[in-house]
């Protein structure tokens, strides 16, 4: 691995730092050593994001920062804001998030892209406003909640048999594994949600946002 070539493409550092990228990384012995040392900082990190998300979307955006947790292995099953930088994580970082007037950030969890959302707050309840308002943000994963953790990530649910409508906002189609609402209305949504699922069976509510309307998918097993 070029680790020169490296720094100066994940933007922590520019061409004229050649030489005294050189010469520091010689100083270091391991791989985990030498990719914490031309790791970008969190801020250089959200600003690309950021820029990437404004100027290109979301998909773009997240494409970047899924490549860049892979090539410096900044993965983590239990993300949380004192994690960046310590020293049995030196290459974690993770993007800043302002949902709800509150703080929180989200990272990957492996290279599959699956992406775990936090708090900064770690007693703060993981709730459906949340689940909604992070689906608008990035439209081409499906939001999870569980067990009062978010996730994030791809899946192909397959195609859905003919539409019903449930009342003048909301419809409804299924195939073999899933039923799928869709709904202009969030609580309109919800209350359609609410009347199929088993409630003594945990559900995980999964979410996608798509031309301003909400698409929440049940999985069959354990339906009434």
């Amino acid at each position: 691995m070029d680790y020169v070539e490296l720094a100066i493409k994940s933007g922590g550092f520019m061409a004229m730092d050649r030489v005294l990228l050189t010469n520091r990384l010689a100083t270091l012995e391991t791989e985990q050593e030498k990719l914490a040392y031309i790791c970008p900082p969190a801020s250089v990190i959200n600003a690309y994001f950021a820029e990437l998300y404004q100027k290109q979307g979301p998909g773009v955006a997240t494409d970047y920062f899924l490549e860049l947790s892979t090539t410096f292995k900044s993965f983590s099953a239990t993300p949380s804001f004192d994690l960046e930088g310590a020293s049995h994580a030196p290459t974690f970082r993770f993007i800043r998030l302002n949902l709800l007037g509150k703080s929180f950030g989200f990272a990957y969890e492996n290279a599959d892209g699956q992406a775990i959302v936090f708090s900064e707050n770690p007693d703060e309840a993981m709730t459906d406003e949340l689940l909604f308002e992070i689906a608008q943000l990035f439209p081409q994963y499906i939001i999870c909640l569980e067990q009062d953790q978010l996730t994030m990530a791809t899946h192909d649910f397959g195609e859905f048999d003919e539409v019903i409508a449930l009342d003048e906002l909301t419809t409804k189609s299924e195939n073999e594994s899933y039923i799928k609402i869709t709904a202009l209305n969030i609580a309109d949504g919800l209350a359609q949600y609410d009347k199929l699922v088993n409630h003594s069976i945990s559900q995980r509510k999964m979410v996608q946002f798509s031309h301003r309307t909400f698409s929440l998918y049940i999985q069959k097993v354990g339906l009434k």
